[in-house]
């Protein structure tokens, strides 16, 4: 999903009488995209990160190695796990 969908398939869910936040869990894939695309998509990924922060539970998940320093600063204090 492009981050700039979220907010459409959200309304969605609501009209349908689902409650997103309590009920779906948020996966966004490739995750370090975010930190590629920050400076020329700024207001859709800040709009994404508001946004996830409303799930209960969520997940941003990528299998690229991310280097600590290039971490936006939005999403530096979130654990991080390592699966080998």
């Amino acid at each position: 999903m492009v981050y700039d969908s979220l907010p459409k398939l959200i309304n969605i869910f609501e009209k349908i009488g689902i409650d997103v936040y309590n009920e779906c869990f948020l996966l966004v894939d490739e995750y370090h995209v975010m930190f590629n695309q920050y400076s020329f998509r700024n207001e859709p990924i800040t709009k994404l990160l508001e946004i996830a922060s409303k799930f209960t539970e969520k997940t941003y998940m990528t299998a690229t190695p991310l280097c600590e320093e290039f971490m936006i600063e939005e999403l530096k204090d979130i654990p991080v796990y390592e699966v080998i």
